[in-house]
């Protein structure tokens, strides 16, 4: 008899990661290359370059949509482990780890955007603009520190 899968194949992994993982266990990245039926990263070598770009594209839809089905689907929330896998977050360390996340990407998006508006041919602006562009960083500047006020 043959064992009936679903697809696509994210939706299987789901299923089975929940069959056989529990709070605080790490999910290798080979289990969820072969759940996903993607090569290993370590064959990729013998991949031409086009080959590999086209892995990596069907790696992330996969693994966001397995991440996002745990998360919404089933309350299950995952760490990424660099270089190995992801962890599944215990429910009672959720919440910081949520906070952590946010705080870090915050902080990556306020940098981005600041050096943004103030690494720019201010020469190449009209006054107009100009003070655009400062109003823009004082607000950026203000919702920064308000954040961090926010979540000390």
């Amino acid at each position: 008899m043959r064992e009936v899968t679903i697809l696509p194949s994210w939706k299987q992994a789901v299923q089975d990661f929940l069959q056989s993982f529990g709070y605080g266990d790490l999910v290798s990245l080979d289990w969820l290359e072969s759940r996903f039926g993607l090569p290993s990263l370590s064959d990729c070598g013998r991949m031409t370059p086009d080959q590999y770009r086209e892995r990596q594209f069907e790696w992330l839809g996969n693994i966001e949509a397995f991440k996002d089905c745990l998360l919404k689907e089933h309350q299950v929330c995952l760490q990424s482990v660099r270089g190995r896998g992801y962890r599944w977050v215990p429910p009672h360390e959720q919440t910081d780890f949520a906070v952590r996340e946010f705080e870090k990407d915050a902080r990556r998006v306020f940098r981005q955007t600041g050096n943004k508006l103030r690494n720019l041919r201010h020469t190449e602006l009209t006054d107009g603009q100009r003070r655009a562009n400062l109003d823009a960083t004082a607000k950026l500047t203000a919702l920064a520190g308000m954040t961090r006020k926010a979540l000390a």
